[in-house]
């Protein structure tokens, strides 16, 4: 293999396109101002609701957001990813700053369901897009990149949000509120168009263009299976780590320095390491994600000594560099045309399940045998790791997967001009 047939970091960022470009900029400004979910509960307490009524309207949000995700996904592949993230975006900012003028549980409840709905269902949209506007080659890295914008957005958001909460409350919802407007009026730049399966209006027809056809993908659903039972594990450092440090005689700040050094170590290294992995076929690196991902917990258990602590939470880091930018993509790219939302949909609702039900396996695995948490999360990485090898298959070569574009509707324009794709032609390289 040609050496330049993966590009440099520097070389990649060069070779993204302008519509990718505004799809980069708008996700960060609008996780700059993700604030409602983070501070939702200590804002209605605030207000006067009590403490489990601002816990129900949080997990109101959070159904809202499981299935916008799912909702996204047949949007996108029905009526075009433009248009999804547009109504996505505009109708979560604008129910935001509704949000701040509601005072009957009743009412909060709902719009912030509907908030948690519509601030994902832009999410299989723009994954789908990236796809489209960008040559196979950097795929892996282009949504290392993306995962780049989203961690400084999610790290720095919170920082934003509690500068904004010291003038007022309101203002920090307003400012949500804005940050969504703004990412859809960039995405009212990007292409329009819709990768649509031809339909002939059987009920056969119908289900190849339903969440149905993605279940039917036995190696796709053995992917998503891979996908939950690594949540399942990976959460445990939200659930069981801090109660493990604590167990050993730690404070809460270690536990704050190891997540730190979480998200500076993969703002940091994951783009470099990416140049690297994405040469690795598909299955290769999501299997060693995991797998990597499964040590780094298993080696708390090797604590209580502090040093340990920060080498299985390395360990672990690694497997969430190696594995999750190539995760990311590889929906979008084994996705048959006009299921590509869906199937980006479906491989983030397993992940989802898993972050919910994972504390409380965890947790409850903790009261009766703490050291048995660290050792199962041994055995459900092996699991996952058999299951990703065995189900992922290479992805098709980008001319197997042209969309057959819908009529009427224009067709996307090539990621690069004429000249650019010649030069990447020699010299390409993306979750």
């Amino acid at each position: 293999m040609n050496q330049n047939d993966h590009p440099s970091v520097v070389q990649t960022l060069r070779q993204i396109s302008r519509p990718v470009w505004l799809l980069l900029v708008g996700m960060l400004v609008n996780r700059l101002g993700n604030f409602l979910q983070i501070y939702l509960v200590l804002y209605l307490t605030q207000k006067g609701f009590s403490e489990p009524a601002a816990g129900i309207a949080l997990g109101a949000y959070g159904i809202g957001s499981v299935v916008g995700v799912l909702l996204g996904g047949t949007i996108s592949d029905r009526f075009g990813y433009r248009w999804t993230i547009v109504v996505s975006m505009a109708g979560a900012g604008a129910l935001t700053a509704v949000l701040v003028h509601l005072s009957a549980l009743w009412l909060v409840l709902v719009v912030a369901a509907a908030t948690g709905l519509l601030a994902q269902a832009y999410r299989p949209a723009s994954s789908a897009m990236l796809v489209e506007l960008t040559p196979e080659k950097q795929h892996v890295m282009v949504f290392a990149v993306y995962r780049l914008a989203f961690n400084l957005g999610t790290t720095a958001g919170p920082l934003l949000g509690a500068l904004l909460i010291a003038y007022s409350y309101d203002l920090m919802f307003y400012v949500d509120a804005i940050t969504s407007v703004v990412f859809a009026l960039f995405a009212l730049r990007l292409p329009h168009a819709v990768a649509a399966a031809k339909d002939d209006g059987s009920a056969e027809a119908t289900q190849r263009k339903s969440y149905l056809a993605v279940l039917s993908d036995r190696g796709f659903t053995l992917f998503m299976l891979a996908l939950f039972l690594n949540a399942v594990v990976y959460i445990q450092h939200i659930a069981v780590l801090p109660l493990q440090i604590t167990a050993d005689g730690h404070t809460p700040g270690v536990y704050a320095a190891l997540l730190s050094l979480n998200a500076v170590v993969v703002i940091a290294l994951e783009l470099p390491f990416t140049k690297f992995v994405q040469r690795l076929p598909a299955k290769l690196a999501v299997a060693l994600g995991v797998g990597l991902v499964g040590v780094g917990m298993n080696l708390y258990i090797a604590g209580p000594a502090i040093a340990m602590f920060v080498v299985a939470t390395l360990v672990w880091t690694l497997g969430e560099i190696i594995g999750t930018p190539t995760a990311s993509a590889y929906p979008g790219q084994v996705a048959p045309p006009g299921l590509r939302g869906r199937y980006i949909a479906a491989a983030a609702f397993p992940m989802q399940i898993g972050y919910a039900v994972g504390p409380a396996l965890g947790v409850a695995l903790w009261t009766v045998w703490p050291a048995g948490v660290w050792w199962g999360s041994s055995i459900i990485t092996v699991v996952a790791v058999v299951a990703a090898l065995t189900g992922m298959r290479q992805p098709p070569s980008e001319e197997d997967t042209k969309p057959e574009p819908t009529p009427g509707a224009d067709t996307l324009p090539p990621p690069l001009d004429e000249a650019h794709a010649a030069s990447t032609s020699e010299a390409r390289d993306p979750a």
